[in-house]
């Protein structure tokens, strides 16, 4: 009795030091990138030492690994968006809708927010263990802006322009939120309470249309502002 006693503490505290390094690791990685973020300061964070990260993932691209999946698993579970529901809206609404979803951390500042943070800095410093893991798992921000850009065009479109063009979408709310402290400050000053977030969707939906239909067919989009 005693040694199974010992055997749940050991396993128990396994898994906090398990978890105390994800979250340490996500907070840094949201801060600094994955290339930017050092062992050193998840250990710091986490209470923990580098053999922890060793022994739980591996090393550094395990627990990023360990990391992103956590992530994918947080947006999937707390995203209020369904794909079916973006297919049945005017694709203008579609789009409104996608872009509150994803602009949201800008008000809430929660993990959510990190986890977005994480994945913008991909798009300044890609990094080859992400490129493998959305190619395993593609992430939400990504499979719904493909979903919301579709709409947009016909059915017969190349699969390189959707692609372009679902790209192009995930960066508008990824790019604000990755930014918002410098956004914050002068010389942009720009508000992010629930307010100045809602001025910015409709904003970056009127500025959307015209790159998802072309400027010249933008005015004539259904349910265009």
């Amino acid at each position: 009795m005693e040694t199974q006693e010992k055997a749940r503490g050991v396993t128990r505290a396994a898994e906090a030091t398990r978890a105390a390094l994800i979250k340490a690791a996500t907070a840094v990685f949201a801060e600094h990138g994955y290339e930017g973020g050092s062992v050193r300061a998840i250990t710091q964070r986490a209470g923990a030492n580098q053999a922890a990260i060793n022994y739980h993932f591996g090393g550094k691209e395990g627990l990023y690994r360990a990391v992103l999946e956590t992530a994918a698993d947080a947006l999937e579970k707390e995203s209020f968006l369904d794909a079916e529901e973006l297919d049945q809206l005017p694709p203008a609404d579609a789009l409104r809708l996608y872009l509150r979803q994803f602009l949201s951390p800008l008000v809430k500042r929660d993990r959510v927010s990190q986890y977005l943070r994480l994945f913008a800095w991909e798009g300044v410093r890609p990094s080859a263990i992400f490129n493998s893991f959305i190619e395993a798992r593609p992430l939400r921000i990504f499979a719904l802006a493909e979903r919301v850009a579709r709409r947009f065009l016909p059915d017969d479109a190349p699969r390189d322009e959707i692609m372009l063009r679902s790209l192009w979408l995930a960066q508008q709310p990824i790019f604000f939120v990755r930014e918002t402290e410098r956004l914050a400050r002068p010389p942009f000053a720009m508000t992010f309470d629930p307010d100045g977030v809602e001025r910015l969707v409709e904003r970056l939906a009127a500025l959307s249309l015209a790159g998802l239909m072309g400027a010249e067919t933008a005015s004539s989009a259904p349910n265009a502002p």
